[in-house]
């Protein structure tokens, strides 16, 4: 049994946060190495899902992600625990299948780092702005926002925030957190916590997409995330495709 973290408003109980705590604690026998930093989150919703559950584990430094809603905190606890133990299955499988495949004497060798590979990739001037919506065209809460990313293997995603309707980036940073970007000035400000990097855009007004396109040009970041001028100030991001041109995301 692992221990969890227990985060919760007063109208949960403590016999329902005993029941949820039991149903996240029994994770330990999917895998065969510690678990660590398990987290549960319970709260009240609405009418629809009166109990909103969010969990978290590591395995290895790997975040694990989950999200469930139910008629009661057990029930969404249980589902929430469920999700988690199906990545960590997932994760384990993975693992197996590269250790079963064929080594070769000769194998090729490993692909450039990012600033080699951005090094040999087109001119700045001559690189095109492909224009792409987002994988996800609904209102997400931070830890939804978290299971979209790991499920998609990427290394950001731009959403709309279910708090505040604004096009925010979640992204993995280089300490291997996550890190939440938002206009300055949000309330996403309070999304910051031991799971969470949240970090307000580095500028303070919206930029036109020209502007944005030559900053990557001069610096060449993985991604930038800016407010759109010509687009009411929406967020946005352009980043550097593996073809050499960029890519624009924007919400639907």
């Amino acid at each position: 049994m692992i221990p969890v973290q227990i985060h919760s408003d007063r109208r949960v109980t403590r016999r329902d946060l005993d029941a949820a705590r039991r149903a996240m604690a029994g994770l330990d026998r999917y895998v065969d190495r510690p678990l660590f930093g398990a987290r549960l989150t319970v709260r009240r919703g609405g009418a629809t899902a009166p109990y909103v559950v969010d969990a978290t584990v590591r395995l290895d430094g790997r975040l694990l992600a989950a999200h469930a809603v139910g008629r009661a905190p057990t029930q969404a606890a249980g589902e929430a625990a469920d999700r988690l133990r199906l990545q960590l299955l997932r994760t384990v499988e993975a693992e197996v299948a590269r250790r079963k495949a064929p080594r070769f004497s000769r194998a090729a060798p490993p692909g450039p780092s990012y600033p080699e590979w951005v090094a040999r990739s087109k001119a700045p001037e001559r690189r095109a702005v492909v224009r792409r919506r987002t994988y996800v065209d609904v209102l997400l809460p931070t830890f939804d926002a978290i299971d979209e990313l790991l499920g998609l293997g990427v290394l950001f995603i731009l959403f709309r925030h279910a708090r505040t309707g604004e096009a925010v980036v979640l992204h993995r940073r280089d300490d291997r957190r996550l890190g939440l970007l938002f206009p300055q000035g949000s309330v996403l400000a309070d999304e910051d916590d031991d799971v969470v990097v949240a970090t307000p855009s580095r500028y303070d007004a919206p930029m036109p997409l020209s502007a944005a396109r030559a900053e990557m040009d001069l610096v060449n970041h993985r991604f930038l995330y800016f407010g759109d001028a010509d687009d009411d100030g929406r967020g946005k991001v352009i980043y550097l495709r593996r073809d050499g041109d960029y890519g624009l995301v924007e919400a639907a």
